[in-house]
């Protein structure tokens, strides 16, 4: 019986996913590692906190509006007479004897608990708590927007590791296929040697060449795994976790005219967008520094219990205040801060219009950046199909002793030189498409 519950168990286990094995086993699609670093991303989250400390400045600024109670317990034991005269009067324990010249001028030490609950409220101090309400909630927009525009950033990041990943990978396949290419060539050489068809030179050559090819792939494999802990990093994962990626770098097509892209990107930069939001609130500012030459209204409310016992209250009273302050004059300090406050308003408008212009030379690079690449695509993709041809009519001759060891080497540098160019071009339309997409201000995939 024991032993089939184990035979059981056993079966179970088999079977059971590993949980470990699961994320491993899967490509990875970009989609996938844009939302695990969204989901990740140390940078990413604590940006996300301080928009959420942003949004807690609202409420701050918002009980401005609200009373504030204060409540205090206080002990005094004084021998003072003008204080033993206040005591005693305020726990209601004064007599006629009290005013007995000797205990007037000498009294006994007293001692007195004095509790107090006080409410405050502002009714109005020259506008300050609806500018700064005002000024609170731009904050806050404005920092949503520049979070957004970090989440951005990110996406750009996770695209340009991403198909770093990509080509890095076809770097390896272009450096073994040279590798393939070049030992086929040596063992032809070698071949041609022992039949006194070549001179040993050549097959010198050959080798050479071939040592060349593997440097370059291991050059290549360190490339890649550089490329695979870095895209591990910007999802917040361990360097050394597995990457598999079931897709190659291809070419995608971009509609729009640049003329389009940057009238987007003014409507639609969220850092644009987030920089207004500051030239908002710096206006406010101004509004903000002009309340000091506001009157200011408060209203307070006042409760105490005196006795010379703590938590007892022999006396009581009650005390209720309206408060009204103006400032005539503060030695001009006013007047300097408006004119600070519409200083700093006019700087902040000035690099808003510099950062438009910026906005639109931005778009300009990268869409210009798109073309170029799209033309090197093209024209690295027809080298591609010569340099193959080229390579096998070369061999060809090689093999019937038309041609030299060093026709041959050419020929394959300038296959593996045109199989990289490609390679590199598509890398550099895909990031460039994503650069495009990053200067709009539309970084969706």
């Amino acid at each position: 019986m024991h032993f089939k519950i184990i035979l059981l168990l056993v079966f179970l286990a088999v079977l059971s996913p590993h949980k470990e094995c699961r994320g491993d086993e899967a490509p990875l699609t970009l989609n996938g590692c844009i939302k695990a670093a969204i989901e990740n991303n140390r940078a990413y989250l604590a940006e996300q906190e301080n928009t959420a400390a942003a949004k807690e400045g609202v409420g701050k600024a918002a009980s401005g509006f609200l009373p504030k109670v204060d409540v205090s317990e206080t002990y005094m034991r004084s021998d003072n007479p003008v204080a033993v005269f206040g005591a005693k009067l305020n726990q209601g324990r004064f007599t006629a004897a009290d005013f007995a010249v000797k205990n007037l001028n000498d009294p006994p030490s007293i001692d007195n608990f004095n509790f107090r609950a006080q409410v405050t409220q502002p009714i109005f101090n020259g506008g300050k708590e609806w500018v700064g309400l005002k000024r609170a909630k731009l904050s806050a927009e404005a920092s949503e927007m520049g979070l957004e525009r970090v989440r951005q950033d990110l996406v750009y990041r996770v695209v340009q590791d991403y198909y770093g990943v990509l080509l890095a990978s076809e770097y390896c396949k272009v450096a073994e296929a040279s590798v393939k290419d070049t030992e086929g060539h040596v063992q032809t050489a070698n071949k041609f040697f022992e039949q006194g068809m070549l001179l040993g030179s050549e097959v010198l050559s050959a080798k050479v060449h071939l040592a060349e090819a593997r440097e370059m792939l291991v050059r290549a494999k360190n490339q890649l795994d550089t490329a695979k802990a870095g895209l591990n990093l910007v999802m917040a994962r361990p360097q050394d976790t597995q990457v598999l990626i079931g897709q190659e770098l291809e070419f995608q097509g971009f509609p729009g005219s640049l003329t389009e892209l940057q009238k987007e990107a003014l409507d639609a930069r969220p850092d644009l967008k987030g920089f207004a939001l500051n030239v908002r609130n710096a206006e406010a500012g101004v509004t903000l520094a002009r309340t000091d030459y506001l009157p200011n209204l408060n209203f307070i409310a006042r409760y105490e219990l005196d006795d010379k016992d703590i938590f007892r209250g022999s006396g009581d009273s009650y005390t209720l205040l309206g408060m009204v302050s103006w400032n005539i004059f503060d030695g001009l300090l006013t007047t300097y801060s408006v004119g600070e406050a519409k200083a700093r308003h006019n700087s902040s408008r000035h690099m808003l219009e510099q950062m438009r212009e910026g906005v639109l030379l931005e778009v300009r690079q990268s869409w210009n950046a798109v073309q170029e690449a799209r033309e090197r695509i093209e024209i690295s993709s027809a080298s591609v199909k010569e340099a193959e041809e080229s390579f096998r009519i070369i061999q060809r001759r090689f093999a019937t002793g038309l041609s030299k060891t060093i026709d041959v080497m050419d020929a394959e540098t300038s296959l593996t030189r045109a199989r990289m160019s490609r390679v590199q071009a598509l890398y550099d339309y895909n990031t460039a498409v994503a650069a495009v997409k990053l200067s709009v201000g539309r970084m969706e995939y």
